[in-house]
């Protein structure tokens, strides 16, 4: 792995970690003032990590989808279409 994919998968790491407290906050106040604001955030770090992937080569890019699996398809099925 060069050093860019190194870099570009710490983003990765560091940006799931900001939207697993972000959809906490989101859980415990599905109603609350914040929310939408909390959405819009959260979509922004998506495709910021979505971009940072794109631009890493196969095998690194293979692991990093693996590592988000868990948080994108929890976010998936319960706030893509909650607009």
């Amino acid at each position: 792995m060069n050093i860019k994919d190194k870099i570009r998968l710490r983003k990765v790491k560091i940006n799931i970690l900001l939207i697993q407290e972000h959809l906490e906050s989101m859980q415990r106040d599905p109603y609350g003032l914040e929310f939408a604001a909390w959405h819009k955030e959260v979509d922004t770090i998506w495709k910021y990590i979505f971009k940072q992937i794109n631009q890493m080569k196969l095998d690194v890019q293979k692991n990093a989808l693996e590592y988000i699996r868990e948080p994108w398809t929890s976010y998936a099925s319960h706030y893509v279409f909650s607009r």
